[in-house]
């Protein structure tokens, strides 16, 4: 239980301010028992202002994640940027260089075998001559070759960098998501202890019991979102998902925390 309260953030205090609420309002009969019976035949989830309370709080946390995720990646997103402008300079510059080194490979022609001097074109100079070219032709080639080198190996450092200021920006978005749905789930949890305590003190609780079995959740679609993608468009489009969850609320001794809290079973997804 200690471990699960620190996970979700759920504390006495909370627990202690849902049960209050929730046994006022079952004081008061709100929601009446036909009210509850029209929700439930309406979408087959019940709400009612303390829960939309409680949602519109850990909403207000989600979206102060997403804002922090943005906020803290803006330096990395304009690095990742010039990076990314310098990788397609590379690329490019490593094409000129393979047909630089293409270009230096090719045979020697008739013309640069041509004598260039009058020693040159003495008659016993021919090896040395051949000699001279091909000892020319090499240097054109291993210069070559270490210009397409020194490329390929900014290349592969320009990706390297990439490839870790993304994978760093997708870890942060991963925990941006987790906290995201911690407050989800201590929302949850808020609303079932909130249901649970109206249940005991309302007048028609005995009837409600068997109706109140399923809580809806309003959740960002980014929370669920595959992190795997363009760390600058992660949680940049998103809609709110109406999530289902059924209620399974604990019985907690008065002074002490719920012991268990809801657990959803499956999830109905809809825009």
């Amino acid at each position: 239980m200690i471990k699960f309260v620190r996970r979700t953030g759920y504390d006495n205090r909370e627990w202690r301010a849902d049960r209050r609420r929730g046994r006022r309002d079952g004081r008061r009969r709100a929601p009446a028992y036909n009210d509850v019976l029209a929700m439930v035949a309406d979408d087959g989830a019940i709400t009612a202002p303390y829960p939309q309370y409680l949602q519109s709080v850990a909403l207000d946390l989600m979206a102060a994640e997403l804002a922090q995720y943005v906020r803290q990646n803006k330096p990395r997103f304009e690095e990742l940027g010039a990076l990314r402008r310098r990788y397609a300079d590379a690329e490019l510059g490593l094409e000129r260089a393979t047909d630089g080194v293409i270009s230096a490979e090719v045979p020697l022609t008739p013309e640069e075998l041509l004598p260039r001097s009058w020693i040159e074109a003495q008659p016993d100079q021919d090896t040395v001559l051949r000699s001279r070219r091909e000892a020319a032709r090499a240097r054109r080639i291993a210069a070559a070759r270490g210009g397409e080198a020194a490329v390929q190996n900014e290349l592969e450092e320009l990706g390297s960098r990439i490839a870790a200021g993304e994978q760093a920006a997708r870890s942060e978005f991963a925990l941006a998501q987790t906290r995201a749905k911690q407050a989800g789930a201590r929302s949850a949890m808020r609303v079932a202890t909130y249901w649970e305590h109206l249940v005991l003190a309302h007048a028609e609780g005995a009837y409600l019991a068997p109706l109140i079995r399923y809580t809806s959740q309003v959740l960002p679609s980014w929370v669920f979102e595959d992190p795997g993608g363009a760390p600058e468009s992660l949680g940049r489009q998103y809609e709110l998902l109406h999530v289902v969850e059924r209620l399974r609320p604990a019985a907690p001794e008065p002074e002490s925390a719920p012991e268990t809290g809801p657990r959803p079973e499956k999830h109905e997804q809809s825009a």
